[in-house]
């Protein structure tokens, strides 16, 4: 019997270990964290009947929590289950070296995956953890925007060089769609898309349409590939923007969406339309117009609204499939993270 399992037991946390997740997140993480607060919203995001998506550590001879590591599954299919990493977190002052990689292992084990991903990973904590323990392959995510040309000022973005793109590319046709019903008639949630983790249109239909936080918006392009976003509005500043957060279908129709664009920001009057995804989106975006920000950029192009941060961010990710595509509300980015009594 190895260390661990002579001091630990390992398990999948159950609808009764609710509150003491809660109050260990309180504890050993950020203290105003929407999930050491907001038991209503922590169930919609993990639970899973009277199972929750976390693998604790207990201690055996204290019974206390050591670490957690969650998980957020894409569906039920065995064969191309998607799970993503989420919310990793050891007892402060734990004497007890790489709990917290053991129990990530344990997860890992304990979930029949695919493939995974981890989006977030912290670059100077667990990156480089990861790096050494697993076959990941490691990246940074690429904000990529389209400017507003008609304001003058902006006040969400702050903006030292206006950049746009000259190019004029082929139409999508678009529609908007309001309604899970209506996606489903329209879907193919059968088919697995290349270089896509595949989501099921259980997982869509919570993750977006039975949100408690955020209304999200539906694109239909070209009649069987789903765009998906949200209009995010700045009291302090009067202004909006839109952020794409995910894509299912063929990705390549992501390099004709100009249009679309075009038309959001002429109705709305946005400030910017942005979108975060993986290096190998770069082209196609490109050519749909959008401006890749880099990481010394002087234009600061937010991403976290929640709470609102107006500075650059570079976020890191691990994959298990080197040409994976991923998007802002993969893993748990799209969501709030700080609670608002």
């Amino acid at each position: 019997m190895n260390t661990f399992d002579k001091n630990f037991l390992f398990k999948q946390a159950q609808k009764k270990d609710l509150k003491r997740l809660m109050n260990f997140i309180k504890t050993n993480g950020k203290k105003n964290h929407i999930l050491a607060h907001d038991s209503s919203f922590f169930k919609y995001e993990y639970m899973t009947k009277e199972k929750i998506n976390f693998l604790i550590a207990i201690n055996k001879n204290d019974k206390k929590i050591y670490a957690i590591h969650g998980f957020i599954p894409y569906s039920n299919n065995k064969k191309n289950l998607h799970i993503c990493g989420s919310v990793g977190l050891t007892k402060i002052n734990n004497k007890y070296p790489f709990l917290g990689i053991e129990t990530f292992k344990r997860m890992l084990s304990l979930v029949k995956h695919n493939t995974y991903c981890g989006i977030g990973t912290n670059p100077k904590t667990m990156l480089p953890l990861i790096k050494k323990f697993f076959k990941r392959y490691i990246g940074k995510m690429i904000h990529f925007y389209y400017l507003n040309k008609n304001l003058k000022k902006f006040k969400i973005a702050q903006i030292k060089k206006r950049k746009f793109s000259n190019l004029i590319n082929s139409k999508v046709h678009f529609e908007e769609i309001f309604t899970f019903n209506q996606i489903e008639k329209k879907m193919n949630f059968v088919k697995k898309n290349k270089n896509l983790p595949y989501k099921s249109k259980a997982y869509i239909k919570k993750r977006y349409f039975d949100n408690q936080y955020f209304k999200y918006r539906f694109y239909l392009i070209n009649k069987k590939n789903l765009l998906i976003g949200r209009e995010i509005f700045q009291n302090k500043q009067n202004r909006s923007i839109f952020s794409i957060v995910d894509f299912i279908g063929n990705v390549d129709q992501m390099s004709k969406i100009k249009n679309l664009l075009d038309y959001l920001i002429k109705k709305n009057n946005y400030e910017y339309i942005d979108l975060l995804t993986t290096k190998n989106m770069s082209k196609n975006l490109i050519k749909s117009g959008f401006i890749k920000k880099h990481e010394n950029d002087k234009n600061i192009i937010p991403i976290y609204f929640d709470p609102f941060v107006k500075k650059n961010v570079t976020i890191h990710y691990e994959s298990s499939k080197k040409n994976f595509i991923y998007f802002k509300a993969d893993a748990d980015q799209d969501r709030p993270s700080k609670y608002n009594n």
